[in-house]
């Protein structure tokens, strides 16, 4: 199912990649599996939990990913 289909729109999609910090407990509060949930994060272009990160972390270590 695509996200129009479900009724999650890339508002709620980008809410909840915000405020949560891994893709499980994201995908929970939506009520869908982590790996659809990064799924729809790629199809919107939006930043996903884990690769936020892993940014964050390779920039703490002075990496460029």
């Amino acid at each position: 199912m695509r996200s129009g289909e479900r009724g999650i729109d890339r508002v709620r999609i980008e809410r909840v990649a915000r405020m949560y910090a891994s893709n499980q407990a994201a995908g929970q509060a939506l009520g869908i599996a982590p790996r659809s949930f990064s799924r729809l994060c790629r199809q919107h272009g939006i930043e996903t939990p884990y690769s936020r990160q892993r940014r964050e972390r390779a920039g703490a270590r002075g990496l460029r990913l």
